[in-house]
């Protein structure tokens, strides 16, 4: 029996009733001493609250899909899956039969531009508090948007930050976006974003990005899938204006856009390929972990050609940037989020010179799958954004 689907709902719901109810008529029927029948009854009051907390779970497991077989519930997602590259694009970018994917420097695109010189943007910088054990949090509010709250930004730097070696050397920037409802602690806690970073750094299989995590939800109980609602709250300005203008005042990053891009899970995986395909001047490459491809509700009742204007598909499939772009969008079949993945692959139809798909064939929508493709997904990014090496 699976964890999801009706027989296990009908069955938990059966249980729920059948606990209680026997609690009732057995309570009088105990035998034995008044120390048995007390630990007797103790005993089916707890059986009781067990089979209730069970049949909520499996409820809110069925509602957000969190764990698609006990496999998956304890832990076992199977592999990471594998990247699907078009095969047109990739073997016209391996002959360098197709120069209009790659940049004047003959290297693949997919967002890797000319790097610019560093220009830091004008104004204070923000005061960072530290965070745990290796993380930067502040309070801030952007003066665009005048979103923001309590440890709403939080950033994590690599050790080559600090190195003397690496002084003079600007940082490529990697924004996080937790799921909704969700905050940025999840990716220096559960998600252990940073972690996996700085193991793949060591074994010189990723860039030493700065991390930089985002609530992507600063108003509460507000989800506008990171979006610049009309006269309503400005999440897109707030991410890719406010926050992003904070971090070059306040760390050592480049101002490039090659130098810049995102990843997130759940809601935080539309908002990173919906921001790419909206901001592509600021924005060169993104990981989508299971994320959907059209906004939602909040967006969708301001009309269907705004909610168009929201969709990381329809503007791929309508108004794709003209500026080089690359898109990662990783998705599980067993996904009970919908159709995640074959929106993902027709993300890579809409635009196969812009997305890879990053397939997994067991997991459904939870933290153990998206932590499982960190390594595959930072390693991706290192290929799309500049490079970091020491500075004389």
């Amino acid at each position: 029996m699976s964890p999801t689907g009706w027989p296990m709902l009908v069955t938990a719901i059966f249980l729920a009733v059948a606990a209680p109810l026997g609690t009732y008529l057995l309570w009088n029927r105990m035998r034995g001493p008044r120390p048995v029948r007390a630990v007797s009854r103790l005993a089916m009051i707890g059986v009781s609250q067990v089979m209730a907390v069970l049949l909520c779970g499996i409820i809110v497991n069925n509602y957000y899909g969190l764990y698609a077989s006990w496999d998956d519930l304890l832990g076992d997602t199977g592999s990471p899956g594998v990247i699907i590259h078009d095969d047109k694009v990739a073997h016209e970018q391996a002959t360098g039969a197709a120069a209009d994917h790659r940049d004047h420097d003959g290297d693949a695109q997919g967002g890797r531009g000319t790097l610019a010189p560093r220009v830091q943007p004008p104004g204070p910088t923000q005061k960072f508090e530290k965070y745990g054990d290796d993380a930067l949090a502040t309070s801030f509010t952007g003066p665009k948007s005048g979103l923001g709250g309590q440890n709403d930004v939080m950033v994590w730097l690599p050790p080559q930050y600090n190195d003397p070696a690496y002084a003079n050397t600007d940082f490529p920037v990697v924004m996080l976006f937790p799921g909704y409802p969700g905050s940025p602690q999840t990716w220096f806690g559960q998600m252990a974003g940073q972690k996996e970073l700085a193991t793949l750094v060591r074994q010189k299989a990723s860039t030493p990005f700065v991390l930089v995590a985002v609530n992507i939800s600063p108003v509460k109980g507000v989800n506008t899938d990171c979006t610049d609602i009309p006269n309503g709250p400005q999440v897109a300005t707030y991410i890719a204006d406010d926050v992003r203008t904070m971090i070059e005042r306040s760390f050592r990053v480049t101002t490039d856009r090659s130098g810049w891009g995102m990843m997130g899970y759940s809601e935080g995986g539309l908002c990173a390929g919906k921001l790419l395909v909206q901001y592509p001047q600021d924005f060169s490459a993104a990981v989508q972990m299971s994320g959907d491809v059209h906004p939602g509700g909040y967006v969708s009742r301001h009309g269907p050609e705004f909610a168009d204007q929201n969709s990381t598909l329809w503007i791929l499939q309508n108004r794709k940037p003209a500026l080089p772009i690359a898109l990662l969008a990783a998705a599980s079949a067993e996904d009970a989020h919908g159709s995640v993945l074959a929106e993902a692959l027709a993300l890579q139809t809409a635009a196969p010179d812009v997305v890879d798909v990053l397939k997994k064939d067991y997991g459904s929508h939870n933290t153990a799958v998206w932590k499982q493709w960190l390594p595959q997904a930072y390693s991706w990014l290192s290929q799309h954004l500049d490079t970091v090496k020491p500075q004389s």
